[in-house]
């Protein structure tokens, strides 16, 4: 009972030790991540620009509507001579000419190639919508995996400082026998040496925590000065089930912008197809024309009404740029065909690898539960056969480093199996957001 007070001590020690630093919920950890992250943000603001362009008018489905409109007015020194014999000289004759007019025009027909933007459009908003759900994951597994250091290095750190009070206890002891001469000075020594290395060890811990708090500030967009108080243990779920391969090809988010990067490489194959055929397109206008001059034949002139046409444009011959453009694109969506088998392939084989290693996790963490109440008792029974001057100060010595040692395979043990919890939900696309 004594061990199990000093450990829960020394973790309060711990605590106490970063009272002034704000306290940090994984939680929380997580909702800032998702709000200030700077990789979220910049995927949030790039499917911002695809939703941008996601409109009918740029898929090119309506019309465009244009005004126009031009003065001119100059003075000119004329002089001409007709057929007829007479002669016109103007000094300064000026000229004013003004004109106005609106136009729209339409294409009415393209082999569909408006729609297929359309849907091109579509596709590529809900592709970034895609991505940034995929950031978002990543973003929550790397918080979770980053929180889940700084508390294992709080628990190293917590585990040295048991090692450290034993060592600490010990040397004390050792230290009063030699004084009364019940035993050699050397117990003192190595006593003395342990505890030194203890605090070494402590001192190495600090600095791996510190690491940690800069990599969670980081990924929450935070002051990197930040220091907080995290949770003394980690919340674990030991009964995780394996997604059927199916259902992971359905669920993974990697698979599914490799498919939608697919599905855009055929409508741009599409596109570029709808290139070789004739386009048929019509125009609409109303113009007013206005004019007067000093000099030449006609001194006034004004003209005005509505005007109107079609256009037909057949693709004969573009030096074989259609073609190639169609090949080109042909050949993109061959690629984005293999890369989706090949991302197919590399998921699966991650979640088996990282299944496997959670089932293992899963069992080195009971294991370790276990022995953790061995290693104490076996530390107890040393303990007192020491104080009776039973034990050597070796077995002593060596229950300590046993039990200090399952100590930190346990809270590593923990670490692992929440690593590797937060890997497979990755990939089954299940952390919470």
């Amino acid at each position: 009972m004594r061990f199990a007070f000093l450990i829960t001590f020394l973790l309060v020690v711990v605590l106490f030790a970063n009272a002034q630093s704000e306290r940090l919920t994984l939680p929380d950890a997580v909702s800032r991540s998702l709000e200030h992250n700077y990789d979220i943000k910049v995927i949030a603001v790039l499917a911002q620009e695809a939703g941008t362009r996601n409109t009918i008018g740029n898929a090119g489905l309506l019309p465009s509507i244009n005004g126009n409109g031009g003065l001119n007015l100059s003075s000119a020194n004329t002089h001409m001579e007709f057929a007829d014999g007479r002669l016109q000289n103007v000094s300064g004759a000026q000229t004013l000419s003004y004109n106005a007019g609106i136009s729209a025009n339409y294409t009415l027909f393209a082999a569909g190639r408006a729609w297929m933007i359309r849907s091109q459009l579509k596709a590529t908003d809900q592709l970034a919508q895609i991505q940034l759900r995929q950031q978002m994951q990543a973003t929550i597994s790397q918080t979770i995996q980053t929180y889940s250091n700084a508390v294992w290095q709080q628990q190293q750190r917590a585990a040295t400082d048991t090692a450290l009070a034993l060592a600490k206890a010990r040397m004390l002891l050792t230290q009063m026998q030699y004084e009364t001469g019940l035993s050699a000075k050397v117990d003192f020594l190595q006593a003395r040496v342990d505890y030194n290395a203890r605090q070494s060890d402590s001192l190495a811990l600090m600095n791996n925590l510190n690491a940690a708090f800069g990599d969670l500030n980081f990924l929450m967009g935070a002051d990197p000065f930040n220091s907080y108080q995290v949770d003394d243990s980690l919340t674990l779920n030991t009964h995780l089930t394996p997604s059927d391969p199916s259902r992971l090809a359905n669920s993974n988010l990697s698979i599914d912008i490799a498919k939608r990067n697919l599905e855009l490489a055929h409508l741009g194959e599409r596109i570029s197809r709808t290139n070789l055929l004739p386009s048929l397109g019509v125009n609409v206008g109303y113009n007013y024309s206005h004019s007067q001059s000093q000099a030449g034949f006609a001194l006034f002139n004004r003209s005005f009404g509505p005007s109107g046409g079609l256009n037909l444009n057949i693709p004969i011959y573009q030096g074989g740029t259609l073609q190639t453009q169609l090949k080109v694109a042909g050949l993109e969506a061959k690629r984005q065909e293999l890369l989706l088998d090949r991302q197919r392939t590399d998921i699966s084989r991650q979640y088996r690898t990282i299944w496997k290693a959670y089932q293992l996790a899963v069992s080195a963490y009971h294991l370790e539960q276990e022995n953790i109440h061995f290693a104490k008792e076996n530390l107890l029974i040393q303990e007192a056969r020491f104080r009776a001057g039973i034990a050597t100060t070796i077995e002593t010595r060596e229950a300590e480093n046993s039990y200090v040692q399952a100590l930190n395979r346990l809270f590593s043990a923990a670490y692992n199996l929440k690593i590797n919890e937060t890997k497979v939900l990755e990939l089954e696309s299940k952390l919470d957001i």
